[in-house]
């Protein structure tokens, strides 16, 4: 079996509003677990041209210094949907994009964030009209880490278009403290650099790794989305759907209260969604 490298996908640092940990806490947390590199999503509403020009140059100075590698990536709200682009070097392209709808050439790399949480049809014209790449299949904040979003996954079966995209899961996490239940795997490069693992995870040459149920989902020309689904419909998930109804209840209570509360209570949020 080829040797592989793990990495994490969709994490936020102090570079967003909602993020906890710098990204050298992040690094250092990460390496700890055996995870070699992260795509960053960070809020693109945080950023002004010279805050995403220092973003860029930290991530690539704690990569040089610390071996930890960081593909940053922005997490752009386009016409309601948020929207994971990487990797990213430009403020400009991300700007017009967000403004205008109008992409740089080459396009950029765009992938649904959570998409679970939109209605399905929203998704679908999304997927039009951005030309997105990929979808997160499976987002460990939004969905929880104990069961995928099944009702999404049997809405996606219904489209003719299932086994065009690449799908990836996602943390979603704002603190390097809390679990980290999805995880992406590929070939170890050559030379491992944000180069070629950006290439692997654009080219589709990777997996994704559930830690708690075992799932993997296998990127490539091999991989049909139905056969996959089927074996995912035939499990029980029992501890997920009692987890999945706890989420929903603290869900609920959490929306009822004031805006300001929210933003408050949001690092108790994030604690308990990654728990349950």
């Amino acid at each position: 079996m080829p040797e592989t490298i793990q990495g994490t996908f969709h994490f936020h640092s102090t570079y967003s509003h909602d993020g906890r940990n710098t990204l050298a806490e992040i690094a250092a947390s990460l390496e700890k677990r055996g995870i070699s590199f992260c795509v960053m999503t960070e809020h693109f509403e945080d950023f002004d041209a010279a805050k995403f020009a220092r973003y860029i140059r930290e991530a690539n100075d704690v990569t040089k210094d610390s071996g930890f590698i960081f593909i940053p990536g922005i997490e752009v709200h386009l016409s309601g949907v948020d929207t994971i682009i990487f990797p990213v070097h430009e403020y400009e392209p991300i700007a017009r994009l967000a403004k205008e709808g109008t992409d740089s050439t080459p396009p950029l790399f765009k992938v649904v964030a959570h998409p679970s949480k939109y209605p399905f049809e929203k998704i679908v014209q999304h997927l039009e009209r951005y030309h997105i790449n990929a979808i997160e299949l499976w987002n460990q904040q939004a969905d929880g880490g104990s069961i995928p979003p099944l009702r999404f996954l049997e809405l996606v079966r219904t489209r003719e278009w299932r086994n065009r995209y690449q799908y990836f899961f996602g943390c979603d996490l704002h603190s390097a403290r809390l679990k980290v239940a999805n995880l992406i795997s590929l070939p170890r490069p050559s030379r491992i650099s944000a180069e070629s693992i950006v290439h692997c995870l654009t080219d589709g040459t990777f997996a994704c790794r559930n830690l708690v149920t075992g799932i993997e989902y296998r990127n490539g020309d091999n991989t049909d989305f139905d056969s996959w689904l089927k074996t995912i419909l035939e499990r029980s998930y029992y501890r997920g759907k009692v987890l999945r109804g706890v989420r929903r209840g603290l869900r609920a209570a959490y929306k009822k209260l004031p805006r300001g509360t929210q933003h408050l209570l949001n690092d108790v949020k994030n604690f308990v969604r990654n728990k349950v």
